[in-house]
């Protein structure tokens, strides 16, 4: 160790020019000379001359490289040169003191190097290893100058390390025994009291130093915050504008703008304060602001009416739950109400009314948040009930509670927000007669809004209530009436439904509205369906003289169901007069017009009329649904005129065209019957052995197989009989055995008396008995329905797929309907789908054709086959008559798929379709859609105006109402708008209560806006 101490020393002594080669007068200067004018030079402060003769001396002493002996004055030499190295500053001087004395433990010089070593970490900032060897040596062994610049250093370490208490104890001691540092002293301890918060001594000593050179720049800061702390205001601001005077760009000018803004501020002077902050700002450059100081700045600017630039300031202020912050929000609420925005202004004052910081300020936030909604028809999760609600309940001797009062009972009547304002009034122990009016009309708009959402059910529930209620509105329980009659229509219940409509003809007092008109119309449709077509004729007189001529479609319709009551009671010309109105009127339920008018011909023996119009309709609506039966009457009209030749050729284009139609089946045995009645055999023969395999089971068949019969035998061709119906599908016998007959027969009459259990068993029983029955797709087709009633799947899926085995039976469109269905329930998709093509091709009816193509838009939908989907969706939204419900799926599930296709454009016209009513599901999710679609193209001024919409006029979907907000937000910061940003996220997390990815998103973007 001492030998790398004396390697260290020696390389050190060495490091500067040698004079040991140097002479006078042509001799060398001897070692006492060296060491002496060494001395001399040292004592002298000269360190740098000194450092040489020092060095050469000690180089003269030794002998190769080796010192000869440690004499006193060679050991005196090193330690000059070593502290020489100090007094430089060296880079390595606490490196070399330290080897010096390590090498010399005992040196006399020991306490002084030990203080030295202090000093050095002292200039190098580190105080902690300064205090350690400044606290193990003897300060006051020292020289008097020398021990009080070690003091001073010890006592700026114990500051700098926090330790302000011993700091202030040796700056004290220092202070009246050391008049080099009393000013030093005076300031630190001033400095201490001032952060101890003894101000008065503080601001004593700070005075004191106010002509002093070296701090009169600096106390005047310490000054001025002392005189703002103790609310001296005119005094600061003088301190402060004289600083801003005297010392322009001194490193305290910003802070001397934020000290003087303030005490301009505090004595009213807000147009000054605002410029001082503004200076302040500008000044302070990349250092961040005093939250005070933006708060202030924010509060100056709106006392002087420069309310745009509030909500900006205030922002920076309103991240926090004191009271600073509630003030923030207060106030930035009150500038948006200046500047005539008042969502903004809601959301303000959201804010300031959730902290507890200062509860006036949370009274005043909290019923000026109730007012903005109020105002603003604002209840996008509810608030315009709740909120003056909580207002009365925080503050019930509140000055504001009887407007609050006043104001919630006007919110019930207006309010969009049903099922909160119902908790509301359920609340209420004794409600009054306006809220009890408010209570009817929200369960009537409780019901309409379950109607919309097609929960039938439930909205009878609603109407039922707002029935019950009496009185209060009569035109509210006049529509609960009949929206209650629509619901129990749409179930199915038309007894019901009736009722309900006539309750409403007879209550409601707007007899010019359309709504009463369709009453009638609804009222002739039920009608109708039970063949009562003189009631139903009446019905439909009545909605078209009352109707206003708004909606053509329904217009024609009961045209047609007027044309459809005269024609069933044979009044055929003026079933062709309603035919030839609804017709005229060229809406997509004009092709039925064409074919009932087609009929109405035949019916009075005119086929060549009869043929003309169906030619007609032909080519005016080539898609039309009726275009097979067209096909089929044509035949029949040919048949009718003895064009026997004219009449096959239209039967057979009917077969080409349309083989999966049921129509066609017909149409096969019209040929047969044809060629049969030609005596033209082996023809019929043909024709009609296509029937018996086509379509086993039908009606036509059991004739079409007599017929063969007939002609076999008038042949002699028995044998081939036999022959070719022991080749039929399942060999089903088409000439019933008694004993066939019977058991089928007393099986079906056991099901016609609704003994269902022992209804199964014989038919069970027959399918035992006579497999290859005459019946045995009849057997089959009730044990399906039992099955279905009795909810065992595997049954119906049994007896459906045996009953599809003969693909064009009478049964096939059941059997599909019950197959698909419970394959669709077991989610498979892709078989299902295959029943609904299947229906949709072979469907006798457009209702059966309907069902077929919306199992497959559902199926297509959740197999994500967006072709499969689109096609079926615009084949669904061709149809002339088609509920708003399934109309609104069609549209929802092509406006996804075109989005899955990039096909935007098509995608954003379906979604403004559905968008126009945001009480549906699809009308929440298409409205969120199309601001999306909007923002991902860069939009941003159309998405906010569509998402401001759709919070405008709520929604009872409130996920995709969050949502919305949720995009507002990145709309905003795609604008830069980034403090509305924050705003609309505060408020939806203050709002939105359920448990789903909402919260997650909200907190992701608070802290990219942080």
């Amino acid at each position: 160790m001492k030998n790398k101490i004396s390697r260290i020393l020696c390389t050190a002594l060495c490091c500067a020019p040698l004079l040991a080669t140097a002479q006078t007068n042509g001799q060398s200067t001897s070692p006492q000379r060296l060491y002496q004018e060494g001395v001399n030079l040292f004592q002298q402060k000269a360190y740098s001359a000194a450092i040489p003769p020092l060095q050469a001396f000690i180089q003269q002493t030794d002998r190769d490289g080796q010192p000869l002996s440690e004499t006193a004055e060679r050991l005196e030499a090193e330690y000059m040169l070593v502290c020489a190295e100090y007094e430089l500053r060296n880079p390595r001087s606490t490196e070399l003191l330290q080897a010096f004395l390590e090498k010399h433990p005992d040196t006399p010089h020991a306490n002084r190097l030990q203080a030295l070593i202090a000093s050095t970490y002292f200039f190098k900032g580190d105080y902690d290893a300064a205090l350690a060897m400044f606290n193990g040596s003897q300060l006051d062994l020292l020289s008097n100058a020398e021990r009080d610049d070690m003091t001073y250093r010890l006592a700026v370490s114990y500051l700098k390390t926090g330790n302000t208490r011993e700091a202030a104890t040796w700056f004290e001691t220092l202070r009246i025994v050391s008049e080099k540092y009393a000013a030093d002293c005076t300031y630190y301890l001033s400095y201490i009291r001032y952060t101890q918060q003894q101000y008065d001594d503080a601001l004593k000593g700070f005075l004191s130093l106010q002509d002093d050179k070296k701090y009169q720049s600096l106390v005047p800061y310490y000054i001025a915050e002392i005189y703002l702390i103790k609310k001296n205001f005119d005094k600061a601001e003088i301190v402060a504008q004289n600083y801003l005077s005297a010392y322009s760009g001194q490193p305290d000018e910003a802070e001397m703008y934020h000290v003087l803004g303030t005490a301009e501020y505090h004595t009213g002077k807000y147009l000054e304060a605002m410029k001082s902050f503004d200076q302040y700002a500008s000044e302070s450059n990349s250092h961040p602001l005093r939250r005070d100081a933006r708060y202030m700045q924010g509060l100056a600017c709106y006392h002087c009416k420069v309310y745009t630039r509030v909500p900006e300031l205030l922002n920076e202020v309103a991240d926090g739950q004191d009271a600073l912050a509630q003030n923030a929000w207060l106030h930035m609420g009150l500038a948006y109400l200046q500047l005539d925005d008042k969502n903004k202004a809601r959301m303000a004052f959201e804010q300031a009314a959730t902290s507890n910081a200062d509860l006036s300020v949370k009274e005043q936030a909290a019923y000026n948040h109730a007012l903005c909604i109020h105002e603003t028809s604002y209840s996008a999760f509810g608030e315009s009930v709740t909120v003056f609600e909580k207002f009365l309940n925080d503050f019930p001797n509140s000055v504001y509670a009887d407007k609050a009062s006043n104001y919630l009972v006007e919110v019930y009547m207006n309010t969009r927000s049903y099922d909160a304002a119902l908790q509301s009034i359920e609340r209420i122990a004794h409600p009054g007669t306006a809220i009890l009016e408010a209570k009817q009309k929200i369960l009537f708009q409780l019901g309409t809004q379950a109607f919309t959402n097609t929960q039938f059910e439930q909205a009878i529930g609603y109407f039922s209530q707002s029935i019950s209620l009496g009185q209060y509105n009569l035109q509210t329980k006049a529509e609960s009436y009949y929206w209650r009659g629509e619901s129990y229509y749409r179930l199915n219940r038309m007894q019901e439904a009736a009722r309900n409509f006539n309750d409403y003809l007879a209550l409601t007092p707007q007899r010019n509205s359309d709504m009463f008109a369709l009453a009638y119309y609804n009222l002739g449709y039920i009608a109708f369906h039970r063949k009562d077509y003189g009631t139903a004729q009446n019905n439909f007189q009545k909605f078209i003289q009352l109707q206003k001529g708004n909606n053509p479609a329904l217009l024609a319709d009961a045209y047609n169901r007027i044309g459809d009551s005269y024609l069933h009671n044979r009044y055929f010309d003026e079933a062709r007069q309603y035919y030839t109105r609804a017709e005229n009127l060229n809406t997509p339920s004009g092709d039925y017009s064409y074919y009932q008018l087609a009929l109405v011909a035949g019916l009075q023996k005119d086929y060549s009329g009869k043929v003309q119009l169906l030619n007609q309709l032909a080519a005016k609506y080539p898609s039309s649904p009726y275009a097979v039966n067209a096909l089929y009457e044509k035949g029949r009209s040919y048949v009718q005129t003895g064009n026997s030749s004219q009449a096959i050729a239209t039967f057979g284009e009917l077969l080409k065209k349309y083989p999966e139609s049921p129509v066609s089946r017909k149409a096969a045995a019209e040929i047969g019957l044809l060629y049969y009645q030609n005596n033209d055999y082996n023809r019929a023969i043909e024709a009609y052995k296509h029937v018996v395999t086509q379509y086993p089971g039908s009606e036509e068949a059991r004739l079409a197989m007599r017929d063969l019969k007939s002609i076999y035998v008038d042949a002699n061709r028995v044998d081939e009989f036999a022959a070719l119906a022991a080749q039929l599908p399942g060999n089903i016998s088409f000439e019933p055995s008694e004993q066939d007959s019977l058991t089928y027969i007393a099986a079906e009459k056991v099901y016609m008396k609704g003994e269902i259990a022992p209804a199964k068993e014989s038919f069970s029983r027959y399918l035992q008995s006579f497999p290859n029955g005459a019946f045995i797709l009849n057997a089959r087709y009730y044990l399906c329905v039992i099955a279905k009633k009795q909810q065992d799947d595997n049954a119906v899926l049994e007896h459906a797929e045996k009953l599809l085995e003969y693909p064009d039976n009478p049964y096939s469109e059941e059997a599909l309907l019950m197959h698909s269905e419970i394959l669709f329930n077991r989610q498979q998709y892709d078989q299902a789908m295959a029943d609904y093509k299947q229906l949709q091709a072979k469907a006798s009816t457009a209702e059966r054709r309907q069902l077929g193509t919306t199992g497959i838009l559902r199926c297509a939908a959740l197999l994500k086959d967006d072709t499969e989907v689109i096609h079926a969706a615009t084949s669904l939204l061709s149809e002339a008559k088609l509920s708003p419900e399934l109309h609104n799926e069609a549209l929802y599930f092509r406006a996804k798929a075109y989005l899955n296709q990039k096909a935007t454009q098509k995608a954003m016209a379906d979604l403004e379709v559905l968008a126009k009513d945001t009480r549906t599901l699809y009308g929440a999710e298409a409205k969120y859609l199309l601001a999306q679609q909007l923002y991902n193209q860069g939009e941003y001024a159309k998405a906010e105006k569509e998402i401001l919409n759709f919070i405008d006029q709520s929604t009872p979907h409130a996920y995709w109402l969050a949502r919305s907000f949720i995009l507002l937000s990145d709309v905003y910061v795609a604008l830069d708008k980034k403090v509305d940003a924050r705003q609309y996220l505060l408020s939806l997390q203050q709002n939105y209560q359920a448990d789903d990815d909402i919260e997650t998103m909200i907190e992701e973007r608070l802290e990219k806006l942080k």
